[in-house]
């Protein structure tokens, strides 16, 4: 997926970006942009599945982002981020059709939440479209890149495509020769790895973005896969 973030305020874009991949490991293609004439440039080349917009920005507002984003490609999704709570806002971002609206100073946990219900919507409408078309294989793979850093089991997997808990078993081991446990273990330590590359993020901070709130059990299960703790791991491929 492509995610654009566009806002003026240079530190705010860096936060913003910082969240949403310590959040969404490797989910988005990200791209920055410090104005709206400059994220229109880059949406002239790129479609963008989302597009988080700051409505206050200099030359080409958020308000027209959006419009001329829609005009490229109705299906995108809208996030407006604002420090002004205005109704005229509000008309406007119900007018260009937006998912959500948030105020600034946003918290963590609402922005992740609005993305991931703006992810979830691109995902039904994916599901919708390819249900028919037998790729319950990319079906059940992107479902697991949205999720895996959540308590999630086949069940919640099965309900999506509609099927039985023994039935979706027995498909996943055809697809995937192996068990949904083991696949989503694997998983949650490819994303691991990728995110200990940056050394901002602490070894909580890692385990806590795929899925695990006990840094201790995080070790326990990164070394039964990889041999060695996440922080053998980082000194010995990023020191």
């Amino acid at each position: 997926m492509n995610l654009l973030i566009a806002d003026d305020e240079n530190l705010e874009l860096k936060v913003l970006e910082k969240t949403l991949k310590k959040n969404f490991l490797n989910k988005f293609n990200i791209y920055r942009a410090s104005s709206g004439k400059k994220a229109s440039e880059i949406i002239e080349n790129i479609d963008m599945d989302i597009a988080i917009l700051d409505i206050e920005m200099p030359g080409m507002n958020g308000i027209e982002l959006a419009k001329y984003i829609k005009e490229k490609r109705p299906e995108s999704v809208i996030i407006f981020i604002t420090a002004y709570d205005k109704f005229d806002y509000a008309i406007e971002a119900m007018y260009v059709k937006a998912f959500d609206y948030l105020l600034k100073p946003w918290k963590e946990e609402r922005l992740i939440n609005v993305v991931e219900g703006a992810m979830e919507s691109l995902l039904g409408k994916a599901v919708a479209e390819k249900k028919f078309k037998n790729p319950q294989k990319d079906i059940i793979t992107e479902y697991i890149n949205i999720h895996y850093k959540y308590d999630i089991g086949a069940a919640d997997v099965a309900g999506v495509l509609g099927y039985t808990d023994v039935y979706f078993s027995k498909l996943f081991k055809q697809l995937f020769n192996d068990n949904f446990i083991n696949y989503l273990t694997k998983t949650r330590i490819e994303n691991a790895k990728i995110l200990l590359k940056d050394r901002s993020f602490t070894i909580k901070e890692v385990g806590e973005s795929v899925g695990y709130n006990d840094p201790n059990y995080f070790a326990k299960v990164f070394r039964r896969v990889e041999g060695i703790t996440p922080s053998e791991y980082r000194l010995k491929y990023y020191s």
